[in-house]
Order: structure tokens, then sequence, then C-alpha cells
């Protein structure tokens, strides 16, 4: 049976709070600056959101795949159920990517709809996307704990993909891309994608790179690993409060050496650096321990239930507050005589901005999802009913 660590999962859950909040304004002109992503260099705290989910992937699979290698569970049986997951995510990316696949979702769009709209939207499906990076951090970083179990070994290949990745980015590998750029339009990365996946499955058309592009999922994968070995070393001895300080201030000092390494390496997101990686799976321990001393020293876990209960199927609602927001943007719909608009607008317009104004009507109606998610994960959560794939 699964482990369960109340302060993954505290953490897990308030991750994806945050993410349904920073992805579901009311309108994207309307945006504070914190709940922006950095435009290209640089972090805000919405883009803390994807590595430290990656980091609690890591995380749980401490309390998975290790203690299930350890009691001598076979490799290959393990390895089939690690590459069904990782395969199943990434169809899942897909399929949210995919989305309405150009089928109509309001009489307006019956009125004009042709059959070539459907296979124009699988032609021009956008193949990168986020669960397709966790797809792929899982399988790389599960396969290593599954068929390395030496930790020695997992640190050398660790560091292996970390050279990959600089040599990459650094030598001058193909004329005119690369050679040490990490510019949105002429980095090694973004060449990759435009060779391999092609412009027409990337986002935007592919004048800038992809934020999740093929080759930093090499560094992702990092991040990965690295709330592996957290959790893996904070469940090998009591939780205490000096053990906690201990995994406090390593995360500390390793977003602070992230941030003194920035005229070296920049902090990116989109390209998705070392030095991102240092810098947020730093403050994921932090974040970690912060949670683990509530929860496990201070014993203040019931006012942290919401984000229990948000942590209990993170997937589903990954997924399905997606789906939902794909429905409402391409549903269109009018009041009286006025244009028809995106029923995701239309909410936005008169039921928010009406009377909040357009800044504060789209933080409060991406507020309304963060609730109404909430809602829905604390009668599965009291039900027991977990999606799991």
């Amino acid at each position: 049976m699964r482990q369960r660590l109340v302060c993954l999962d505290v953490l897990r859950g308030a991750t994806v709070a945050l993410m349904i909040l920073v992805n579901n304004h009311g309108s994207w002109a309307h945006v504070p600056a914190p709940l922006r992503h950095a435009e290209w260099n640089g972090c805000t705290p919405t883009d803390l959101v994807f590595p430290f989910f990656l980091f609690i992937v890591g995380g749980a699979m401490a309390l998975s795949l290790a203690p299930a290698r350890a009691a001598g569970a076979p490799r290959g049986p393990l390895m089939k159920k690690v590459v069904r997951r990782g395969v199943l995510i990434i169809l899942l990316g897909l399929a949210l990517n995919l989305f309405p696949a150009g089928l109509p979702l309001d009489p307006t769009a019956v009125q004009a709809f042709k059959p070539y709209f459907v296979t124009s939207a699988v032609e021009h499906l956008r193949l990168p996307g986020v669960l397709q990076r966790i797809g792929a951090c899982w399988l790389i970083a599960a396969s290593l704990i599954v068929l390395v179990p030496q930790a020695r070994r997992r640190i050398a290949i660790a560091a292996g993909l970390l050279v990959i990745y600089e040599a990459a980015m650094r030598l001058p590998l193909v004329p005119g891309w690369g050679a040490g750029s990490f510019g949105p339009t002429d980095n090694f990365a973004h060449w990759i994608d435009l060779h391999v996946l092609g412009a027409v499955h990337l986002l935007s058309g592919a004048q800038n790179t992809d934020p999740e592009g093929l080759l930093p999922n090499l560094s992702a994968t990092l991040g990965t690993l690295l709330g592996f070995a957290s959790v893996s070393w904070l469940t090998k001895g009591p939780m205490a409060t000096p053990r906690l300080a201990k995994l406090l201030g390593v995360g500390a000092a390793l977003a602070a050496l992230a941030l003194l390494l920035q005229p070296l390496e920049p902090i990116n997101k989109h390209l998705w650096t070392p030095t991102y990686v240092m810098f947020t799976g730093g403050l994921a321990m932090v974040f970690l321990a912060f949670f683990a001393w509530t929860i496990d020293v201070r014993g203040w876990r019931a006012g942290l239930r919401p984000f229990e209960a948000y942590g209990f199927n993170p997937l589903l609602v990954f997924w399905g507050s997606g789906l939902l927001a794909r429905l409402l943007s391409h549903s269109r719909w009018s009041i009286g005589d006025a244009a028809p608009v995106s029923l995701y607008t239309l909410i936005y317009r008169n039921f928010y901005a009406s009377w909040a104004g357009p800044l504060t009507g789209s933080v409060l109606f991406a507020v309304g999802m963060v609730l109404f998610w909430l809602a829905v994960s604390w009668v599965l959560y009291r039900r027991g009913w977990a999606w799991r794939v």
C-alpha cells in the first residue's frame, strides 16, 4: 500500500490551488504582476507552481517506488507500471491540448462548422505541454529509481543529464543557434523543437521557445530527483525540529546559490535552466520543511485540511480545471442583442467585472475557480475517491 506523508500532501495541495489561481484569470489583460509568469528571465510566485509539482512528483516516488524496490519487488513489473503511468499522463496532456478538436460547442459554432476544423485541429496539435513534461520527468526519474538502486550511480547519471543540457545550450553545435544563447529565439533548445516536433506543433507558431520543449525535460528531471532525495532523507529519521532545520537550511542555501549564479546563467522557466531548478527546488525544500514542522512537530493539521483535500486528487483537478477552462473559452453565447462572446468572458464581465472592476474582478474570477475546485476536491477527499493512473 502506498505510504502517505501529510506534509507532502499539503504542499501538493497548496501548489495545485495556486496553479488554479494563476491559470484562471477572468481576463488575461488584467492580471496582477505576482500572478503573471516572468516575461523571460526571472521568477515570480507563478513560476514556482510547475517546478514545485515536479519536486512533489519526485517526493512521492520516495514513498512508493523506492520502498517497493527495497522490499524486493522485481524490476520488470515495476517498470511496466512506470511506463504505463508515464505514457498515460502524456496522452492525457495531448488530449487536453486537442480539446475541443475543432468540434462545435455552441449554436454559433454549429452554424459555421466544417469537417476540416477537426482535421486541422489534429494537424496543428501542440505536442509539448505541462502533463507531457510531467510524464517525461516521471519516466526518466522513475526509471532511474527502479533500475539504478545505488544512490551514487543515480547522482552520477543526474550529473550526466546536467552536463548534456549545458553542453547542448553552450556549444556551437549548429551555425547561428545556441553557442551559449539563452535568448527566446536562437537558443539550441528551440532549434531542437523546431526540427524534431515542427513549428506547427509548438506554442504560438514557434516564434519563441516553447516553454515545455524537449531538451529542458533533462534539467526538469533534476528537480524531480531533488524531490525524491529530499523526501527520502526526511523519512529516514524522526520528524524533529533539528532535522527539519537542516532541510530548510539546505534549501535556502540552494536557492541563494542560484541567485549568485545568475550572471553566469539566468533563472529561466522557458528553458528550465539549472539555476531555475536550483532556485525553485531550494524553495520547495523550504516549504516542505515548513509544512512538516507545522504538521508533525506543532500538530497544526486541521487548518490545512483544504490543502490536504486538494492534494488528494491533483491530476484530476489539473486535468478537470484545464478541460473546464477550454470548454468555457470555446463556447460562445450572448445576452440580449449583444455580440456573442465566450462563456468564460460572459461570466467574467457580468458576475465579476461589472461590480468589482476589471482587475479585481479578474482576480475574484480566479478565486471563484479555486473555491469551486476546492468543493469538488473536498467531496472526493471525504469519500476517499482518488483518481490514479
